[in-house]
């Protein structure tokens, strides 16, 4: 299948649903030479089913770091000094090939730098498809520390059902992205996931191929705002002593859980959040913040941060609001639901 993708003046041919060599064969041009950025685990798992989709073009592969914002100033200066043994006078094609923080760094390379370079995306799960729909590209000097930005979409982006499922253990991480299309812009796609997804047991079965083309629309409206929201809290745990014993994945979770409540407490919306923490642990998320976190300073960070960069309300589950300073009340209290449902599921 094939989906047209577009955000402001920047568009994208989404193709999916059919082999990955298949839906490259019928658009690569064969002078490029190939530049491949990826992860190591992903290099280790998918060098050969790779290699095989470019087998009529030189390919060099480059390796990222394993961490999620491997989008940083080392890793892109690192890349610009493997570059420097290419000549310029060739055509070359970026491809992005692993986790979010590859996308974001490929996207900004291509923009940035002197080659002659088009830049394609194939998706190694549902977060880095959906990474890779956001055309804020970004370089960081930490998670919370962003230094250089371009908006950039990849001219073609690819998600092979076979490297996606392979990720069993990623599975949650990538229902959670999905989660959050639906808490942010549509209460009737967060329902159908619901539905679809009611255990644990029925999560590993079932595929996310048919949740694709909704979330694309609903990212083709609305992707900034879906990638933004949840991000002050997350960042706060990366400067809040004791943060190091979350996982990034599980930072950015509880990040998006505590900027619901937070956002709960502001309107009187009748969202059963019980319910719905109910079903998030019957999935088996790990929804409990680490006994040895300082709260009193992760608050501190989170009101910090949000002085810059207001935080955006949700008027209803699913129905995007306008931006709103948070303040210490209303932040405390967020937290202390927050851990009273935890507290009673």
């Amino acid at each position: 299948m094939q989906l047209t993708y577009q955000r402001q003046d920047l568009t994208t041919q989404i193709t999916y649903g059919q082999p990955l060599t298949k839906s490259i064969g019928e658009v690569l041009p064969p002078a490029r030479h190939v530049i491949i950025l990826t992860n190591q685990r992903y290099y280790d798992q998918f060098f050969e089913k790779v290699q095989r989709a470019f087998s009529h073009n030189n390919i060099d592969w480059y390796i990222c770091r394993n961490q999620l914002y491997c989008n940083h100033l080392e890793e892109l200066t690192e890349f610009l000094q493997y570059m420097s043994r290419f000549s310029r006078t060739n055509e070359y094609l970026f491809i992005a090939f692993g986790n979010e923080g590859v996308i974001q760094l490929t996207g900004f390379l291509q923009q940035t730098s002197l080659f002659a370079a088009k830049y394609w995306v194939i998706a190694t799960s549902l977060r880095s498809f959906f990474c890779a729909l956001s055309e804020d590209c970004t370089i960081c000097k930490e998670p919370y520390n962003e230094l250089l930005h371009q908006k950039n979409l990849p001219e073609h982006l690819f998600l092979d059902q076979s490297i996606v499922q392979k990720q069993v253990d990623g599975k949650l991480v990538d229902l959670q992205l999905l989660i959050k299309t639906g808490l942010v812009s549509d209460y009737s796609f967060l329902q159908g996931l619901f539905k679809s997804f009611p255990t644990k047991k029925q999560l590993q079965r079932t595929s996310f191929i048919a949740f694709v083309e909704k979330a694309v629309q609903l990212h083709q409206q609305h992707a900034p705002i879906i990638a933004s929201y949840g991000t002050i809290f997350e960042k706060a745990f990366y400067l809040t002593e004791n943060g190091h014993l979350l996982s990034a994945h599980m930072k950015q979770f509880l990040g998006l859980l505590l900027q619901l409540f937070w956002n709960l407490e502001l309107n009187n919306s009748t969202f059963q959040i019980k319910n719905f923490m109910l079903w998030l642990k019957k999935l088996g998320y790990p929804l409990e913040l680490p006994r040895a976190l300082l709260v009193g300073e992760y608050l501190e960070q989170v009101l910090s941060l949000q002085e810059e960069d207001h935080m955006r309300v949700l008027s209803d589950i699913g129905k995007i609001g306008n931006t709103q300073e948070a303040d210490e009340k209303t932040v405390i209290n967020a937290i202390e639901r927050y851990q009273k449902i935890i507290s009673e599921i």
